[in-house]
Order: structure tokens, then C-alpha cells, then sequence
């Protein structure tokens, strides 16, 4: 059984050697390039530029200023798919030195918890290696939709040499994006002392994305005086553009440390380092393009079969378009059903201190029907990014079995509480562990 799940994990990282599928471009450059190429420079029937009329509309600045919210739309996406959970690295089983009888017995019941730590170390010259599997589909941002439009662009009319009434017809354009990844996380931990444990996470990572931008002419100008001078090359005042792209390599590797501080016999502290290096390619959604290091301290107990443990610390980012600071915490419990089973359940939180918000905006738009027709003025809807806190919260139920000697089975499921950042809807997580 074992020799199946390494065959397994084997393949699966062969699957995702490091290579972007969407060679042309990055996944980050592609929601830019994509809507330059065709929603900026779509085209009429006869083939000119539907609201542009010419190439140089892409220098506008009203241009600008929409793309550069696509860049920081998909940054704070490919920021948020990077610093997922990757699970807990320490092992399931523990054991410490009995003097008395010479020799390495168990020092805790239960398996452990799947995305949290506990104080207890593994043993010294204990060794455990395991790998989750977890797949995500995400659905929305800031609580906005990202596959049925919620998030809108507006596209102004180029000036035109002389002025003309054209110039206030719009193109709204809203995003419809699928995205999904999918992980496979290597996790490697070894005792050193009885008190120090030393360990790395290698996340192997898979990014795919179907976005499309569905393009509305909002003809406020010309719909009655000359209502064919804006259309698309379809004939009609609406386009769909569709475009795909994938991304594969090895994530953002965590180097592990965990130092007991206090045993009690019944319950612990403990101070833990997580060290996150930029490995992942940031512009394809597979890092963070930061280096993240994260403190915490560490308490665990038993009280009859329940074993309870809290996690709470601060992460320290720098470099590139690093995500912001944040405070993490993790609370729950193992519980004890038999000695061949653990199951368990934990709340996963993290406020990022200055991170980037999605809001809702509405922009006043003058426009006229017809050369001398009086100026009239409606309301266009958009999104803006503004500076701001951003707490996620996350429930992981699960359970681990023990088949065979030191091997684990586990299986959770990860449950999005708010709709904070970048949302998925339930993930499942499988892995194994096993220890020497």
C-alpha cells in the first residue's frame, strides 16, 4: 500500500514538471494582454475598431487606468492561490525515550491535526515523510462572483479630432473566469533533539484558468440618431472573448523548525519558524513572489480522549509584489474514536494587515443623442481596489486512519467561512504519513 501511494505521488510530480502551459504569455499577463487584444482592439463588421477607431486608443488613459485594475485584479488572485493552507509536516506519530525500559515509546494517542502543530516533537532521530493532495475551485473575490460578471470594467470612447456626440458610447466589459488548482505537497520532518524538529513542505502546484470577457457596447449616444456606428464584428452590440491558459511548477517551499519549550507530560508550548522562499513563479500564480516568515507559539493538551491545540502567530513578508503582513491562528482538536482513529477538526484564520479590497463603484457618465442634442448624464458601475484588512477564515474537518504499521490515511475538507479574498468552495484534501 505504501510502495502505491509513493508510485502515485511519483507520477503526480512528473505530471507537474516546471513548465507554463500558456507559453505565450504568463496566467497574471494574460487577463492584460487578452483584453488589449480583444476587447480594445475589437473590430466593426467591416473590420475597423469598434469604439477606438484606431490603434492608439491603447494609449489612452482611460485605458491605462483599466488595465492596470486588471494587473492589480490578477495579482491579488495569483498572491491568494500561493498562501493556501499546505497542511501540517510533523507527523503522526510521536515517541520519546523511555529509560526505564531502554527503549522509544508513544507519547501521544492521537495522530495529530492536519493544518495545525502541536508541541510535541517527534522523537530524536525520528523521521516522518507524507503528501496532501488538495484541489481548489475558486469562485469568488471580496465576495464578487468571478464566473457570472460581477466584476465590470468600463471602456470610454477615444477623443476624436474633431469632437463628436460617438465619443460617449462605452464598452462594459465583465469578467467570467474559472479557476482551479491543484496541489500536491511533499512534507519531510526529522527529530533532531527530543525537543527540535527540523522540516520542508515542496508544493507541486497546477493553475488553470478559463476566462472570458463578455463585452457589452452601451450605446447611450448613438442607439437612436445612428445606432450601427458601434458593433462588433459578430454584427451585434455583444462579444464574448475567450481564452485559456494553465501553468505547472513546483510553489513556494516552506523550510519548518519547531523547538519545545515546556512538557508537562499532559500538554506543552512550543516556538515554531516557518521560512516561505519565493520559489514559485509569482507571475503564473504558482508563489507569492515574497519570502514569508512566520513566528508562532505553539500550545497542545489531552484531556481524556481530545487532544486541543491553538497556533497563534505573525508573518513577516518581503520583496517583489509581496502580500501584506499577517497575523495567523489556528484552533481545534484531535479526538481519540480507537486506537486505529483520529479524527479532528480546526478553524484556520489569517488577517492580512494591508492587503488590497475589492469594492463597488459608481461613476457619473455624460454623453449626447445626437451633434446638438442637450447633454444628459447615467450612472456607470465598476469595481476599485482600495487598501484594507483582509481576515479569512477557514474550517477543516477530517480524520486519520491507521492501516498498517507507522502508515497514515487522511482525509478532510477545508470550508471557506466569509468571502474575504479569493474564495473556493469546499476542498478536499487527501494525504498520508509516514514515520521511522
Amino acid at each position: 500500500m505504501l510502495r502505491r501511494f509513493v508510485t502515485a505521488a511519483a507520477v503526480y510530480a512528473l505530471c507537474l514538471s516546471p513548465e507554463a502551459v500558456a507559453a505565450q504569455t504568463t496566467l497574471s499577463g494574460q487577463m492584460h494582454d487578452f483584453f488589449v487584444q480583444s476587447v480594445v482592439l475589437s473590430t466593426t463588421p467591416g473590420g475597423g475598431g469598434v469604439v477606438a477607431h484606431t490603434p492608439l486608443f491603447t494609449t489612452d488613459p482611460t485605458v491605462k487606468a483599466t488595465t492596470d485594475l486588471i494587473d492589480q485584479i490578477s495579482q491579488q488572485i495569483g498572491s491568494q492561490v500561493s498562501i493556501l493552507p499546505l497542511g501540517s509536516s510533523s507527523g503522526g506519530f510521536t515517541y520519546g525515550y523511555n529509560a526505564a525500559l531502554g527503549t522509544f515509546s508513544r507519547t501521544t494517542e492521537t495522530f495529530g491535526p492536519a493544518f495545525a502543530e502541536r508541541a510535541v516533537t517527534i522523537g530524536k532521530g525520528k523521521f516522518a515523510f507524507g503528501m496532501n493532495y488538495e484541489h481548489s475551485n475558486y469562485n469568488s473575490l471580496d465576495g464578487k462572483d468571478i464566473g457570472n460578471g460581477d466584476i465590470k470594467f468600463n471602456l470610454l470612447h477615444q477623443k476624436l479630432t474633431p469632437p463628436s456626440f460617438v465619443e460617449g458610447d462605452v464598452i462594459q466589459s465583465s469578467i467570467l473566469m474559472k479557476l482551479k488548482s491543484d496541489t500536491a505537497v511533499f512534507l519531510v520532518n526529522f527529530g533532531v533533539t527530543d525537543k527540535l524538529d527540523v522540516g520542508f513542505a515542496v508544493p507541486v502546484v497546477h493553475v488553470s484558468m478559463d476566462l472570458t470577457y463578455h463585452a457589452t457596447i452601451l450605446d447611450f449616444a448613438t442607439h437612436t440618431v445612428s445606432p450601427n456606428t458601434h458593433l462588433f464584428a459578430n454584427g451585434t452590440k455583444t462579444a464574448d472573448f475567450n481564452t485559456t491558459g494553465s501553468a505547472s511548477g513546483v510553489g513556494d517551499v516552506v523550510v519548518r523548525g519547531k523547538y519545545k519549550l515546556f512538557d508537562s507530560g499532559r500538554g506543552g508550548i512550543a516556538a515554531g519558524v516557518d521560512l516561505r522562499l519565493p520559489s514559485g513563479d509569482e507571475a503564473n500564480m504558482l508563489g507569492s513572489g515574497a519570502t514569508q516568515t512566520q513566528l508562532f507559539f505553539i500550545g497542545s493538551g489531552v484531556s481524556g480522549s481530545a487532544s486541543p491545540h491553538i497556533n497563534i502567530g505573525y508573518t513577516f513578508s518581503t520583496g517583489g509584489n509581496s502580500p501584506s503582513n499577517q497575523v495567523n491562528y489556528v484552533g481545534g482538536t484531535e479526538v481519540r474514536v480507537n486506537p486505529k482513529m483520529t479524527v479532528m477538526g480546526d478553524l484556520i484564520g489569517r488577517t492580512l494587515r494591508n492587503s488590497l479590497r475589492l469594492s463597488d463603484v459608481s461613476v457619473p457618465h455624460t454623453y449626447q443623442q445626437g451633434a446638438a442634442a442637450p447633454i444628459e448624464q447615467t450612472t456607470l458601475q465598476t469595481i476599485a481596489l482600495s487598501p484594507g484588512s483582509l481576515t479569512s477564515a477557514l474550517a477543516a474537518v477530517g480524520v486519520k486512519v491507521n492501516p498498517w504499521r507507522n502508515l497514515l490515511i487522511s482525509a478532510h475538507l477545508l470550508f471557506p467561512l466569509n468571502d474575504s479574498g479569493l474564495r473556493s468552495g469546499v476542498t478536499p484534501v487527501v494525504g498520508f504519513d509516514y514515520s521511522f
